[in-house]
């Protein structure tokens, strides 16, 4: 196996998980499940899960009704995830336009007589790769701040024992 070969495949490698990542990025930013909240009643027949997203919350009683509910004032939340907002997007963004970057430079290296340097080329997937690299770091910094603030003491602060969604697994 050549060291051209070895190289291609780290690139279509890397392609693929920026895909994934960007997909796994725009579900995340969409779903009601960064922040978990469950209210027991005595009778546990009034059982109430409240899920946080980004954008919006809801409500699943015992009974299986839900509620959506977009958000107009997120009272202890809105300090939490007002940021975490700026920078999914931000982070969508970015791997909008390093999924952009690497598709022009493949179809142009490739298919066009635009780009016939080599080290044109590896210029072009450097900076796709860079645009990856602070996109999986810009995605770690608002998930790492919504789990320190349910983690810390100072979550108390609203009913119930919020717990770690399942959008915070994901990303």
């Amino acid at each position: 196996m050549d060291i051209m070969d070895i190289v291609e495949m780290v690139e279509i490698v890397g392609i693929a998980l920026g895909v994934i990542g960007l997909i796994l990025t725009i579900v995340i930013c969409a779903l009601p499940t960064w922040i978990e909240t469950t209210f027991l009643a005595a009778n546990f027949t009034n059982t109430e899960m409240v899920l946080y997203g980004l954008w919006m919350s809801c409500v699943t009683q015992s009974t299986g009704q839900t509620q959506f509910k977009v958000y107009t004032s997120m009272g202890y939340w809105e300090y939490v995830l007002q940021p975490a907002r700026a920078m999914i997007l931000t982070t969508i963004i970015l791997g909008v336009l390093g999924d952009l970057w690497v598709m022009v430079s493949m179809v142009g290296a490739k298919g066009t007589n635009c780009i016939k340097d080599k080290t044109s080329q590896a210029k072009l997937i450097i900076i796709a790769a860079i645009l990856f690299i602070l996109d999986g770091i810009l995605i770690l910094i608002p998930v790492s701040l919504v789990a320190r603030s349910i983690i810390s003491d100072s979550s108390t602060q609203i009913e119930g024992k919020p717990e770690l969604g399942d959008s915070l697994y994901t990303s």
